[in-house]
C-alpha cells in the first residue's frame, strides 16, 4: 500500500495536468477558431464589397458604351444628312443655274428682238421723214389750183402706211419692253434663290447677268479697290 501511495499521487497530478493542458489548449483552440471565423466573415464582406464594386464599374462600363455608340449613331445620323442637305441644296443650286441660264438666253433675245425693233422704228421713221420732205416739195413745186398729181398720192399711201407700220411696232416694242422687264426680274429672283441656297451664280458671261448682279458686282469690286486704296483699313 505505501508502494502505490505515490504512483496514485503522481498519476493524479499527470491527470490534473493533462486536463489542464488540455483546457487550456482548447481554449486557445476556440480562440483561434473564433479569430479565423472573424477573419472569413471580413474576408467574405470585402468580397462582396468587391463584388459590388465590380458590378457597379461593368454597369458604368456598359452605360458608357452605350452613350458612345449612341453618340456614334447620332453623329452617323447627323452626317448622313448633313451630306444629304448638301446633295439636294448642290443639286437645287445646279437645277436653279440651268434655269436661271435660260432665263439669261431668253432676255438676251428679247433684248436683241427689241435692238432690232427700235432699229426699225428708226429706219421707218427716217423713211416717214423723208417721205414727209418728198410731198411738201412736191405740194410746193405744183400749182395752187392744179389737181394732186398721182406721185403725191402714192407718198400719201406711203406715208399711212408707214404710220400704222410704226403705230404696230411701237406696240410690239412695248410688249418687248414689259417681257425684257419681266425676264429681267424672273432672272433677279432666281439669283436670290441661288444666294439663298448657299450656291453662287454660274452664269459664264457677265453680259448676260442680270442688273442686279452686275450692280452688285460692281459695288464690291469698289469696296475691294477702297481697300486696298486704304492701307489703314
Amino acid at each position: 500500500m505505501k508502494t502505490s501511495a505515490p504512483i496514485i499521487a503522481i498519476l493524479a497530478v499527470l491527470a490534473i495536468a493533462g486536463f489542464t493542458l488540455y483546457y487550456v489548449n482548447s481554449r486557445k483552440l476556440s480562440e483561434s477558431e473564433a479569430r479565423m471565423q472573424q477573419e472569413v466573415e471580413a474576408l467574405q464582406a470585402d468580397q462582396q464589397r468587391l463584388t459590388g464594386i465590380q458590378s457597379d464599374l461593368q454597369q458604368q462600363k456598359e452605360e458608357s458604351d452605350r452613350l458612345a455608340r449612341e453618340a456614334r449613331e447620332a453623329q452617323s445620323m447627323a452626317e448622313a444628312l448633313a451630306a444629304k442637305e448638301r446633295q439636294e441644296r448642290e443639286k437645287l443650286v445646279a437645277e436653279l443655274n440651268e434655269r436661271l441660264a435660260r432665263e439669261a438666253r431668253e432676255r438676251r433675245e428679247a433684248e436683241a428682238a427689241q435692238q432690232e425693233l427700235e432699229k426699225r422704228m428708226t429706219e421707218l421713221a427716217v423713211a416717214q421723214a423723208q417721205a414727209e420732205d418728198s410731198l411738201a416739195q412736191l405740194k410746193e413745186a405744183r400749182a395752187a389750183d392744179a389737181a394732186e398729181s398721182t406721185e403725191e398720192t402714192e407718198l400719201r399711201q406711203k406715208l399711212l402706211q408707214q404710220q400704222e407700220q410704226l403705230a404696230t411696232l411701237a406696240r410690239e416694242n412695248e410688249q418687248l419692253v414689259e417681257r425684257t422687264q419681266m425676264l429681267e426680274q424672273r432672272q433677279i429672283a432666281t439669283e436670290e434663290e441661288i444666294v439663298t441656297a448657299g450656291g453662287r451664280v454660274e452664269l459664264a458671261y457677265p453680259d448676260i447677268r442680270s442688273p442686279n448682279v452686275r450692280r452688285r458686282e460692281a459695288i464690291l469690286f469698289k469696296e475691294r479697290m477702297s481697300r486696298s486704296g486704304n492701307p489703314d483699313n
